[in-house]
């Protein structure tokens, strides 16, 4: 085994020294990578719902009728060329970043994380000439995270846990393990992804209610191996790897647990971060279904100026014209072609099995179905309008004002929360004039009879954040009425976002043919181009005396215009 030092690197030159969460200048080609890998998970994504939707019908267990599609939307894309990184190689792959968390383990092979449908090592070179690139870590090992930043990894084969009709047997120090072996003797670097686990409340056909997403927790060496007697009786190795300094964290210290399985809290007890102390235990005084906390540094006293919360949009005296008939289905609303709502959304559901946006980067306005209607509550056609189902808090940023992050993991495609408040007629004189620094003011559209309001009476969406590469989206929802210049204005995740990250749209998504001033944006992105853009007139600043200063960040200003 000596000659694999052949390939010898000190580990010091393999450090992570790039700052994922800096604000230098990132080079073009960065950028344009990355937006190549989210256009390919896109595409994957939705290609595989599409063929999941075919199959299920014609598939009696729908767990197989899901893999078949995963399987069936990789092979296409292959054939496409529509596959990104497919080179094997060492080291961080370009275009994906530590934390970057996925929903299904094909998605790894598309974007060229992890290259092997089965095996948890995958490797580049043949026997001893072979160096580890990636391995997977998952349940079916015994294997352990320790919140250190060390993984005691189990080598590869004779585990009847992955083919039950596979006797245990010894595990040879060959293909993936000779690899490890290698990588340990030169020092080159292996990419670790963890298999996090949540309860899932929706998706029936998986054993145990258990569904699995995946997390790319960054680069690791090989520290120690040895080979001791496994849970089956037979030989097995213990790889020793550690995690390399100056990376950033994947995953919560609570969310990552010294045992075999890394497992999600399906009820997140909440991310503590040091030094920070709770001011508020819940900003809503329980008029949402879960707390919403206000955090702030120890040194840091200030909370929230205060206003009355709202869990729904209040509209002045105007005319809205009321939903007519509803739909007529009694089943939920699943595979009833005649449903008047799904009609109106161009025949197809905007949501999946799992209460999820089908394509989040698609559909402008979504219809749910309302009170109008006769199916239950519980219709897959009513997300939006049931309310936060995830543990969001209120906290201070360093240079934003106050932001907002979620306490819980949220999949992407899920719905996270309105922007409420009043509803003020274009012809406000408020709008028009008297706008003041700490107002919260949220354009509706460039169709839109209004803005909403949120400085007096509003919700937690006042405090989110512009980011230029934002893990949330804006959808226009219609339900209760059927004026669509005042639609719900809903965000949902447009990426798996990680307990602990804050959360983002993009102030600018709703367009209008209007002048613009700009300002420093302070959002950190990779994609950022350094400014943020308030949607104003000239003469409202004029007026009101306000300078482009940075409480301009800290809040949610878009002034629409006169349609």
């Amino acid at each position: 085994m000596q000659s694999s030092k052949s390939f010898g690197r000190k580990r010091e030159e393999w450090s992570y020294t790039k700052n994922l969460s800096s604000s230098d200048k990132i080079s073009s080609d960065t950028v344009l990578k990355r937006r190549k890998v989210n256009k390919a998970l896109t595409i994957f994504r939705d290609l595989s719902h599409k063929l999941y939707c075919e199959y299920k019908s014609n598939q009696p267990v729908k767990l197989k009728a899901k893999l078949r599609a995963l399987a069936e939307a990789t092979r296409f894309m292959k054939a496409k060329r529509q596959w990104e990184n497919t080179g094997k190689r060492l080291g961080h792959v370009d275009g994906i970043e530590v934390g970057d968390q996925f929903q299904y383990r094909a998605e790894l092979i598309v974007i060229g994380l992890h290259q092997q449908h089965c095996c948890g090592i995958d490797y580049l070179g043949k026997g001893e000439n072979s160096l580890a690139t990636s391995i997977v870590v998952t349940h079916r090992y015994a294997n352990v995270m320790k919140s250190s930043g060390c993984l005691l990894y189990e080598g590869h084969g004779g585990n009847p846990n992955i083919r039950d009709s596979v006797a245990p047997h010894d595990q040879k120090l060959a293909r993936g393990n000779l690899a490890l072996w290698n990588s340990m003797n030169a020092g080159s670097p292996v990419r670790v992804i963890l298999q996090v686990s949540e309860k899932c409340e929706v998706m029936e056909e998986l054993s145990n209610n258990v569904s699995y997403s995946y997390i790319y927790d960054g680069l690791y060496f090989v520290d120690n191996v040895t080979r001791v007697r496994g849970q089956f009786g037979k030989l097995v190795f213990k790889f020793v790897l550690k995690k390399m300094s100056n990376q950033p964290a994947s995953v919560s210290p609570g969310d990552v647990m010294e045992s075999k399985t890394f497992v999600k809290r399906q009820k997140s007890k909440g991310l503590v971060l040091s030094k920070e102390v709770v001011r508020i235990n819940d900003i809503s005084e329980g008029k949402e279904k879960l707390p919403i906390r206000v955090v702030t540094p120890v040194s840091y006293v200030e909370i929230p100026k205060p206003f009355g919360y709202l869990v729904n949009m209040t509209y002045p005296k105007m005319n809205r014209s009321m939903l007519g008939g509803g739909c007529n289905c009694a089943n939920a609303c699943v595979d009833c072609l005649e449903c008047v709502c799904i009609a109106k959304n161009g025949g197809t559901l905007a949501y999946d099995g799992n209460r999820k946006l089908v394509s989040p980067m698609k559909s402008s306005f979504i219809y749910e179905c309302g009170s109008s209607c006769l199916c239950s509550s519980s219709c897959i056609n009513r997300v939006s309008q049931s309310g936060i189902h995830f543990q969001l808090e209120i906290f201070k940023t360093k240079s934003k004002g106050w932001g907002v992050r979620t306490r819980s993991f949220i999949p992407s495609g899920s719905f996270v929360c309105e922007l409420i408040g009043e509803v003020v007629h274009l012809n406000n004189q408020k709008v028009g004039s008297n706008l003041h620094v700490d107002d919260y003011i949220i354009n509706i559209g460039a169709s839109g009879k209004g803005c909403i309001d949120a400085t007096r009476h509003g919700n937690i969406g006042r405090f989110i954040n512009h980011s230029c590469s934002p893990n949330l989206c804006v959808k226009d929802v219609m339900y209760d009425h059927s004026d669509k210049s005042l639609p719900h204005k809903m965000l949902f995740a447009t990426k798996d976002i990680p307990a602990g990250r804050e959360l983002s749209y993009d102030y600018n998504c709703c367009k209008v043919n209007f002048k613009v001033l700009s300002k420093i944006c302070y959002c950190g992105s990779l994609e950022c181009n350094g400014q943020i853009y308030i949607e104003a007139t000239l003469k409202t600043y004029c007026k009101s005396g306000m300078t482009m200063g940075i409480h301009w960040k800290s809040i949610i200003v878009f002034i629409p215009i006169v349609a």
